[in-house]
């Protein structure tokens, strides 16, 4: 009997989606899974599904060297923790005990900013980048899965919330509103990942890994810009909403104060760089493995916003709220 694939991050949303594909498309017995969690309370939750539960807390090493005792492929989801340096410290255990139990394949969700390279400038794919490394160095077998910008996010990419009218975006050179993305439905991202997990790399000949970080470059099937996205919520909603331009700086501090999920000026500057990125063409690069997994074209980012705003007109998305609403 082959050793039992162990999931973490199982209570996020890409994380949940994979479970429950493994679990009811593929049909994996729930005796070759085991979820864990940083926090004892869920144990209740997946044992209701008769899965196996593994404490596994990326800040206490001692619960990941028992957590990855006899473990054949370990789905390495990145930490929740914002601060980076916390964050790489964390990755870093994970990395270690998986080492060091002997772990038989790490298979780390990383982004897909800057495609295969590793030129892109915002902090969140730096940290990814540094884990990728620590991967690399460690002697383990592992594969990269560099996920696209999550087409349900779009609020957060966007700064939308149901009662905008205007999108407001930094005036960038190159034109961020002409900056283009593949952007990929998490649901769709859950599904791929899963099927890695239940079939094995060897299932998809077409599909394989670049460079020495071992890159699969999991997007949507076409790179578009804010505005496809804007013209989406138009059309599943009937508003008008425009985009209009504000130079960096004002843009930062308007959005600062008047900002309804709280997000504060430290939150834009850093989103400032993200969207630099997108402007430069760091989420342009679309890769045809995630539809080879799914056996269909996926989703557009468009196609996924529309479905989205005409099912729950007041649609929104949990990172877009930090702090208390304004």
């Amino acid at each position: 009997m082959a050793p039992p694939i162990l999931l973490t991050g199982v209570t996020g949303g890409l994380g949940a989606a994979i479970l429950h594909t493994l679990l009811h498309a593929h049909a994996l017995p729930p005796s070759t899974l085991i979820a864990t969690s940083r926090s004892e309370s869920n144990r209740s939750h997946f044992a209701s599904q008769d899965l196996h539960f593994r404490l596994a807390d990326y800040a206490r090493p001692e619960t990941l060297l028992t957590a990855f005792e006899g473990i054949g492929d370990l789905l390495f989801m990145s930490s929740s923790e914002r601060d980076n340096a916390k964050r790489l410290v964390e990755h870093r255990n994970v990395v270690e005990a998986a080492r060091a139990k002997g772990v038989g394949r790490v298979w780390y969700v990383s982004l897909a900013l800057g495609g295969f390279g590793n030129g892109s400038r915002a902090a969140v794919m730096q940290a990814h980048i540094a884990t990728e490394e620590m991967l690399k160095s460690s002697g383990l077998d592992f594969i990269t899965l560099r996920a696209g910008s999550y087409s349900e996010a779009f609020p957060l990419f966007l700064n939308w919330y149901p009662s905008s009218t205007t999108i407001l975006l930094p005036n960038l050179m190159p034109s961020v509103a002409e900056g283009k993305a593949a952007w990929t439905s998490r649901d769709e991202l859950g599904e791929g990942i899963a099927a890695l997990l239940a079939k094995g790399l060897a299932a998809y000949p077409p599909i394989i890994p670049q460079t020495d970080r071992n890159i699969i470059l999991l997007t949507g099937p076409v790179a578009e810009p804010p505005s496809a996205l804007v013209e989406a919520i138009n059309r599943g909603r009937g508003t008008d909403i425009r985009i209009e331009l504000q130079e960096p700086e004002a843009w930062v501090q308007a959005q600062a104060k008047h900002d309804e999920g709280g997000k504060g000026v430290a939150w834009f500057q850093s989103r400032l760089v993200w969207l630099q990125g997108l402007a430069e063409g760091d989420c342009e690069v679309v890769d045809p493995a995630l539809e080879v997994l799914l056996g269909r074209r996926p989703a557009t980012g468009p196609q996924a916003v529309e479905r989205l705003v005409r099912a729950e007109a007041g649609y929104t998305w949990h990172q877009n709220h930090v702090g208390p609403r304004k």
